[in-house]
């Protein structure tokens, strides 16, 4: 088993082994729980399963340096506990003020499978928004040319980027999109290149233009991320959810989600999902494993648990 201590360089939260001096890689620790680990003096032990467990340093005889911050409240310890439908309550009224221009942008982090892209959409379109018309939806890799040529095309709309995370990692796209949400009542955009952009059809695209439009970026990264500029720029939100939150937020949508499955099947569906957790390592929970079991229950199999469990569990 190896144990990791929390750790800050530059400012940025890391997971140190306390044997070997190694850094884990991302993603083998989560930032809420470094948090933690942090300001509780714990030390962070994996197994080789994967599973983390916080354990006091003193306990486990490990000497951490002392928290300049001991004695305040860790804010990811309220995070962990908000209510779903306060949580999601929340994200759509920052959507409605994005989009009715109060805010220039909105950037919704956290986990995939909750939903975040469907609530924006909708959203939007209880607003009387037209996908397509006052709002468009991209999904996908986005380089930096793409970017100043979607958002010149659509620089008037709302532009939601879905799952572009490249843009995040691209010096020229990240500067766009700073000039593109800047408070400033003109917002001027530049591409410079010696060679013009041109769109699809193969007409020229200019190299300044005025956007007066917003931007709404769906991400499953963490926060932590995040360039700077644009978190200070945009309202954030993360929607990151532990297990006992999901459950919760599956039970509020229950009458809603799924409307062609019968309510006695999705209340059999979460229910297994409920038993496979407490048996098993690697439930994947969110909304798309919920549908699976959802599905599967409804078409009456004799054995819809082992079918569930087939669906929702990460292979080994």
């Amino acid at each position: 088993m190896n144990v990791f201590e929390a750790v800050r360089v530059k400012g940025k939260l890391f997971a140190k082994n306390v044997n070997t001096g190694e850094f884990a890689a991302e993603g083998v620790i989560r930032q809420v729980v470094l948090r933690a680990a942090e300001a509780n003096r714990e030390v962070m032990m994996v197994g080789a399963n994967g599973r983390v467990t916080r354990v006091a340093a003193a306990t486990a005889g490990v000497a951490v340096a002392s928290n300049p911050n001991a004695g305040k409240m860790s804010f990811m310890s309220v995070v962990e506990t908000r209510n779903p439908v306060e949580m999601f309550g929340n994200l759509e009224r920052l959507t409605k003020m994005v989009g009715r221009g109060v805010q220039p942008s909105l950037v919704i982090t956290g986990m995939a499978g909750v939903g975040k892209t469907h609530l924006v959409k909708e959203t939007l379109k209880g607003m009387g928004l037209r996908e397509s018309h006052e709002f468009v939806h991209f999904k996908g890799r986005a380089t930096a040319a793409g970017l100043f040529i979607t958002l010149y095309q659509n620089s008037d709309k709302v532009v939601i980027l879905d799952d572009c995370d490249s843009v995040f990692k691209d010096d020229d796209a990240v500067n766009i999109l700073k000039a593109a949400l800047d408070s400033y009542d003109t917002r001027k955009i530049s591409y410079i290149s010696s060679k013009q952009l041109k769109d699809e059809f193969g007409d020229p695209i200019p190299a300044h233009f005025e956007f007066t439009g917003r931007i709404i970026f769906i991400s499953n990264i963490n926060q932590s991320r995040l360039d700077e500029a644009i978190r200070s720029r945009s309202f954030v939100a993360d929607i990151s959810m532990n297990t006992a939150q999901m459950f919760q937020r599956m039970e509020q949508l229950l009458p809603t989600m799924e409307k062609s499955i019968p309510l006695a099947a999705k209340e059999q569906a979460l229910a297994i999902m409920k038993d496979l957790d407490k048996q098993y390592l690697g439930i994947d929970i969110n909304l798309r494993s919920f549908i699976k079991a959802a599905r599967i229950c409804a078409m009456g199999f004799d054995n819809p648990e082992m079918m569930v469990a087939e669906q929702i569990i990460a292979a080994e």
